[in-house]
């Protein structure tokens, strides 16, 4: 039997690609000793992107290696994304790519936008959105495809799947096709019946309270939405992803997990962590810190003063623990395939030959 040390971390700093480079040693923060992996990319190089990437391009149940995903969409390197439910394989957070919202943003989260131009955005996101009818009536619509469940309105469009199955008991449907209500259906049980999205529409879920809209919106009745973000400049962006909570702004730490609604176990936790950050030298950083010599991963604090130390200007924390994965060339650089876990989204790296 051969054992691997947790500090057997060899150190080594690869130019892989123009533009792409390969970094790992150990950090130290306060006693500590942390092994770090990351990436590090000059988007300033003509042909490298990034994308949001997720398991399964067809529907957003489902979740997948991340060296599986990476392949499916031709990335050259990546790291896990944000949040999904394990159980059902639905994403818990934003992910927008090319302008379209795959998932929108929950709980005011920690989140980084970023255009083709190589140019970043961080902050805390919430997408608002409403329903406005042909008498004026506005209404919230509280989550756009996502798979957290609360009461009130949601809207799920074609790019969830072909159909909606309800994930609440009696949810009320309404069926919207060329800005019009052509459909009210009665929700059954959870996981039960799914239903069509149109093509050129989408469907409203009126969960609990919000069940008492449905007078207000009968078949026949001509809707149109809007949708800003807060802030605003996320609205410039055309791919944003979602995790939180938030660690540096400004090169200060702005670590402010509760205002993000994370747990106090979450937030003491010592666990394996991933981050995205933006550097002092205006590139890009994708890093995966592993359990410290003797020990376990870092907490929440000890990730964001990491991150700090190692020059983010800007740095989100990415969905963690088994989660958090690393992706280069068609191999892992922090870890074992057998030991990464199946994951919904994730940011894949491109190198598009002009």
């Amino acid at each position: 039997m051969i054992d691997i040390q947790p500090d057997g971390l060899v150190a080594k700093d690869i130019t892989w690609a123009k533009g792409l480079r390969w970094q790992q040693k150990f950090i130290n923060s306060g006693t500590d000793s942390f092994p770090v992996v990351w990436l590090e990319i000059n988007p300033t190089v003509v042909g490298l992107s990034l994308k949001p990437i997720w398991a399964n391009p067809e529907t957003q149940t489902g979740i997948a290696p991340l060296i599986q995903t990476a392949q499916r969409y031709l990335a050259v390197a990546g790291i896990n994304g944000g949040y999904f439910n394990r159980n059902n394989k639905l994403p818990l957070g934003a992910i927008r790519r090319d302008n379209q919202w795959v998932s929108g943003p929950i709980l005011n989260r920690g989140a980084i936008g970023w255009n083709d131009s190589g140019e970043y955005y961080f902050g805390r996101l919430t997408l608002n959105e409403t329903l406005i009818t042909s008498n004026n009536q506005p209404l919230s619509i509280l989550f756009l495809n996502s798979g957290y469940v609360q009461n009130g309105i949601a809207r799920y469009t074609p790019i969830w799947g072909s159909t909606y199955t309800p994930l609440t008991d009696n949810e009320i449907i309404l069926v919207v096709q060329k800005d019009q209500i052509i459909n009210q259906l009665p929700g059954s049980k959870v996981g039960v019946t799914p239903i069509p999205i149109p093509q050129d529409g989408y469907l409203l879920s009126l969960r609990g309270t919000a069940a008492t809209n449905t007078s207000k919106l009968p078949i026949g009745t001509k809707v149109s939405l809007t949708s800003t973000t807060t802030p605003g400049d996320f609205s410039r962006y055309p791919h944003i992803i979602g995790a939180g909570p938030l660690l540096v702004q400004n090169r200060q730490i702005v670590l402010n997990a509760k205002a993000e609604t994370f747990s106090d176990a979450f937030i003491a936790e010592k666990a394996v962590r991933s981050a995205i950050c933006t550097t002092t030298t205006g590139n890009l950083m994708i890093a995966a810190v592993h359990n410290r010599a003797g020990g376990n991963g870092p907490t929440l604090a000890e990730h964001a003063q990491l991150m700090q130390f190692m020059g983010c200007v800007n740095a989100l924390n990415l969905d963690g623990g088994s989660s958090t994965t690393l992706y280069l060339g068609g191999q892992l650089l922090d870890r074992s395939p057998n030991t990464a876990a199946r994951v919904h989204n994730g940011i894949g790296i491109f190198i598009n030959p002009r």
